[in-house]
């Protein structure tokens, strides 16, 4: 049983929420100070305001009284025009040049407003000024204006008006707007979390069906399950899907791979059975002494045929192994004449014919780069196999040409050895075609499988390991050709073409030398 930490799905949510988190976290900070900046701006206009209509007021009085600044009285008609700009929360008061209070606010009870020294100096100047300080009529605080008061005549500064607003209001409205916020982000992150949680769940609901599986496969060795994939109506699937889709495809080849090994175990101990029973059955003879020397000489004859048949069996199985692995093929790489080569295997195939009837055509030379014996090896393993599915008085015919780029039935492969001349390169191909049983339109795909047999009730009677195709297409892909199989169904015979890459001197020859009469052997 595997032990988990946090899962995804945690992870995920906790990730959503801290992210959720920090956005609402800056966005209730940016509107908390965006409307802290705008109340603020909102109460120093309207303390602005109050204050020019207050000294518009009061700058005639001064100046039709006559008086200097320093000899304006306390109280002097002063108390009756601030009274009509007095409001609850709105204080205001008369200064002289020196700070002398000339008339207090009406309705700030026991007490002036503060004149802080920042106040004095700012009449002084003959500049405006803003301040926040407490009071003692017991609001925390007020926004204080102060404004120097000029004479109409020579514009010498006269005094100051001070315009005050307590901050309570805006201190209680902030409050209010950091609980609602505070409120409101909590809540609506709790739900982002339990949604999060829910379409998260909802979301990796296939890992969890593909972890799942992956585990009955892994406890019970069922390749047989699925995930059931239904592709969305809309688009072509998300990620999840595809992944299931791609987990599907791996298990159908992980099946396909162990149903071919079992296969191949089961195939291989046949073939490997029954030399090795006749190999036995010799042995036991041979240790009678009353056996006569022909029948001695029969049976290690036998015997050697069996080893030796075993030999190519394991050899062929090494080679596949190596492939499969990765390794390159140890090839020796020479000049080899595909006519000579495909004569010498029909010369040696022609008393295992019978009576069939084997013929070669050889219409042009075709010299191609590569081994020699694994050359041979690919030819004689497609002869044989014709050979061995075509019925008596059928006929085999091989041909050898030079093909053009624009007659390959396929594109060839690239291999290390092939040269790059930049454009399609010329071919040389053999074909190997009988009049046999032929393949069902089902098998073409799968003849060049390991251990696959398309015609299973026969293919024990005549023989073979099932290998033969699946290295004549390792063989041809080695030397940078290709090998592909063409039939028009049961009983209507198959072809076997094999491309490989020319050289760069029969190449040339090929282009300016003028086609040759064909050569046909046959009996």
């Amino acid at each position: 049983m595997w032990r988990l930490g946090v899962s995804l799905r945690t992870r995920l949510t906790l990730w959503y929420g801290a992210l959720l988190a920090l956005t609402l976290l800056a966005f209730s900070a940016l509107l908390y100070f965006t409307l802290q900046q705008s109340l603020s701006s909102s109460m120093d206009e309207r303390l602005t305001l109050r204050a020019d209509q207050l000294r518009r007021e009061l700058g005639p009085s001064i100046g039709n009284l006559g008086l200097q600044p320093e000899d304006v009285a306390p109280g002097l008609q002063l108390e009756s025009t601030l009274g009509e700009f007095v409001e609850p929360g709105i204080y205001v008061q008369v200064l002289s040049t020196r700070g002398g209070v000339l008339a207090a606010p009406p309705n700030l009870v026991g007490g002036e407003l503060p004149v802080p020294p920042s106040s004095l100096q700012a009449i002084a100047d003959d500049r405006p000024i803003f301040v926040t300080i407490p009071v003692a009529s017991g609001d925390a605080s007020v926004r204080l204006l102060t404004e120097p008061i000029h004479l109409n005549t020579s514009g010498e500064v006269v005094g100051a008006v001070q315009v005050a607003e307590s901050l309570s209001p805006f201190e209680n409205t902030m409050a209010a707007v950091s609980r609602l916020l505070l409120t409101a982000a909590g809540l609506a992150l709790l739900v982002a979390v339990v949604i999060g949680w829910l379409l998260t769940r909802a979301a990796l609901s296939p890992v969890l069906r593909i972890t799942e599986t992956a585990r009955h496969i892994a406890a019970t060795g069922d390749y047989r399950q699925r995930l059931h994939v239904t592709r969305p109506r809309f688009g072509h699937g998300d990620e999840l899907f595809f992944l299931a889709a791609t987990f599907n495809d791996m298990i159908a080849r992980l099946e396909h791979m162990l149903d071919s090994q079992r296969r191949l175990l089961a195939d291989t101990s046949h073939e490997l059975r029954n030399p090795i029973t006749i190999i036995r059955g010799n042995l036991a003879l041979l240790r009678r002494n009353s056996v006569p020397e022909a029948a001695r000489r029969e049976a290690v004859a036998e015997a050697e045929e069996e080893a030796a048949r075993m030999g190519r069996l394991v050899g062929d199985l090494l080679l596949l192994a190596r492939a499969d692995a990765g390794e390159q093929p140890s090839m020796q790489r020479e000049s080899v004449d595909l006519g000579e080569l495909a004569a010498e295997v029909v010369d040696r195939a022609r008393p295992l014919a019978g009576d069939r009837r084997v013929s070669l055509s050889i219409e042009a030379r075709c010299l191609v780069m590569g081994d020699r014996d694994r050359l041979k090896q690919l030819i004689a393993n497609l002869v044989e196999n014709a050979i061995r599915y075509t019925l008596k008085n059928g006929r085999i015919d091989v041909r050898v040409r030079a093909a053009d780029p624009l007659q390959q039935t396929a594109r060839p492969v690239r291999s290390r050895n092939a040269r790059d001349s930049g454009g399609p390169q010329a071919m040389a191909q053999i074909s190997i075609s009988d009049s046999g049983i032929g393949i069902s339109p089902t098998d073409l795909p799968h003849v060049f499988e390991r251990f696959y047999r398309a015609d299973k009730a026969r293919s024990r009677a005549h023989g073979g390991t099932g290998l033969g195709l699946s290295i004549a297409q390792y063989v041809a892909h080695a030397h940078g050709g290709t090998i592909h199989v063409a039939s028009d169904g049961a009983n209507r015979g198959a072809t076997f073409t094999v491309n490989l890459p020319l050289t760069a001197a029969a190449e040339t020859r090929r282009r300016v030398a003028r086609p040759a009469a064909p050569v046909v052997l046959g009996r």
